[in-house]
């Protein structure tokens, strides 16, 4: 053979190995490319998956989100609605705040005016309190002198018992009518020294002819519930005498007699005379009218 031969042989060998080179070396590089696609292709498919989970989550996720949005919205507005509510809340308790400083005010004003009314009656009460005193004083002195009446009533009673049975004794005899007149005159005589101020006032023929008018400021009960002695408003300054009688009315009404049994200087003690009740059952009443003559 020739050597072009030889060479073209060698040539054709040498194209073989390369052809032979790169068909393997090109099946090489895919056999490892498609090892690298399938490995990337799950890779990928893997990642895929992840992603959907995770944009799923995310979805999921976002409509909470959307909702706590919602939510949270409906919420502000419904503290807005609660804050305005508080607020106009708070302006009334302002307005309350306002009218019970008012009011207090008012009390303290009225509470100073009661306080001022109150000492004024408890001095007041003070005055009645030291009244009542001295009307018990009177009251006091009036029972010890109508105590001593009483006494004195007592033997004048006896003595004119004594006298009646006398004057009994002598109408049973007519032809002594002259000694039981001597008699008379000289009882008469004995009661004239005794009580001389009783006899005075029996024969006062003047007493009768001034008007007094007076105004019942007290009324005493005995322990029986009958009213027995009557504090009269006029004293010695209306130079009213001891067993002067006062008629006692009401409204142009009778009530009773009563005889002045203590003068003093702005007040009398008057006795009730029992058998001088009126008949329609009238009691006597602090402020009835009360006269010496009708």
């Amino acid at each position: 053979m020739s050597t072009t031969v030889k060479v073209f042989i060698v040539l054709i060998l040498i194209m073989c190995l390369g052809f032979m080179f790169t068909t393997m070396t090109q099946y090489a590089n895919r056999e490892n490319w498609k090892r690298r696609w399938d490995l990337d292709t799950k890779e990928l498919k893997g990642e895929l998956e992840s992603s959907n989970a995770a944009l799923a989550n995310y979805s999921k996720d976002k409509v909470k989100a959307e909702n706590q949005v919602v939510n949270l919205n409906t919420q502000v507005t419904e503290l807005q609605a609660k804050v305005k509510e508080q607020e106009s809340r708070i302006t009334d308790l302002n307005q309350t705040i306002q009218n019970k400083d008012l009011q207090l005010k008012k009390g303290e004003a009225d509470y100073n005016a009661l306080k001022e009314n109150f000492m004024a009656q408890s001095k007041s009460l003070e005055m009645v309190r030291q009244r009542n005193a001295e009307l018990t004083h009177i009251a006091q002195v009036a029972r010890a002198v109508a105590f001593n009446l009483n006494v004195k009533l007592a033997e004048v009673e006896d003595d004119l018992n004594n006298a009646q049975t006398e004057l009994n004794q002598r109408n049973q005899a007519i032809d002594e009518l002259g000694k039981e007149l001597k008699k008379n005159q000289a009882m008469m005589g004995l009661v004239r020294e005794r009580y001389p101020k009783i006899w005075n006032e029996v024969n006062d023929q003047t007493a009768s002819d001034r008007y007094l008018a007076a105004v019942v400021a007290a009324v005493r009960a005995n322990p029986q519930g009958q009213q027995d002695l009557v504090m009269l408003t006029i004293g010695k300054e209306e130079k009213v005498d001891e067993g002067i009688e006062f008629i006692v009315y009401r409204n142009n009404q009778y009530i009773v007699k009563v005889r002045v049994e203590r003068v003093m200087n702005d007040m009398i003690a008057c006795r009730v005379i029992p058998e001088s009740w009126n008949t329609n059952n009238l009691q006597i009443q602090q402020g009835d009218l009360a006269t010496n003559r009708l």
